[in-house]
């Protein structure tokens, strides 16, 4: 049976193909039109942080993998000042009014941003952390990915960036913060939990491609404003 490290890896090299990455690294596009994508992730990056606040970590940490997901959660819950500080930086903290605010961040064009959410807490929720620490592995290695190539593109940035930048990439390292490179094949699963992991596996890397999907799509559709 393939490891689950290897079935992670297995997708992310997939990922990182993705054409959404392929165009950000895209020299002939203006920086600024490359990252004018931001606003369209605000709902997820902010749920993101309620993710790690309010699902991912157990109540009552009773052994040291529950530990280990909590100290993840704790870590990965305060990324978001990062992203407000390169809307204002980029210049794509648009003013508008709440209704039109609460309009564009649940519109039908940016579903896939919420929809990535409710995937990520249905695949934790109630689960043991065996699970937990599989999703844990799956959000770190698309966001490895993703943060290499931002803090690539943008390391010469005229602006300060942080989200973007490599303060962020610094702070994603592929795996469960505190726990070994390869913990998760280092834990017994019954045959019903290689099932469930593997299908965690499957379903979170589909949910994170079609969000990928979905930015390279109101990028094309949209041009130089790529927002919706």
């Amino acid at each position: 049976m393939t490891k689950l490290s290897t079935l992670i890896e297995q997708n992310k090299q997939k990922f990182a193909r993705h054409e959404f990455l392929t165009f950000l690294t895209d020299k002939t596009v203006p920086l600024s039109q490359r990252l004018s994508f931001l606003p369209n992730i605000a709902h997820f990056v902010m749920s993101f942080s309620d993710i790690n606040k309010f699902i991912l970590p157990f109540q009552n940490p009773s052994n040291d993998l529950e530990h280990a997901v909590n100290q993840h959660a704790r870590e990965d819950a305060n990324h978001w000042p990062w992203f407000l500080n390169d809307l204002q930086s980029t210049g794509l903290n648009k003013q508008g009014s709440l209704t039109d605010n609460l309009e564009f961040l649940w519109s039908e064009n940016i579903k896939n941003s919420r929809l990535l959410t409710y995937q990520l807490i249905k695949l934790l929720t109630d689960k043991p952390a065996k699970i937990r620490l599989v999703v844990i592995e799956i959000m770190e290695a698309t966001g490895n990915v993703t943060f290499d190539t931002l803090s690539q593109i943008t390391k010469d940035s005229a602006f300060p960036l942080e989200f973007c930048g490599n303060i962020h990439f610094s702070h994603e390292t592929g795996h469960s913060i505190g726990s070994e490179e390869e913990l998760i094949d280092t834990i017994e699963y019954s045959n019903q939990e290689m099932n469930d992991a593997t299908n965690a596996i499957s379903d979170g890397f589909q949910a994170f491609e079609r969000f990928f999907d979905e930015l390279m799509m109101n990028m094309k559709a949209h041009g130089s404003e790529g927002q919706v």
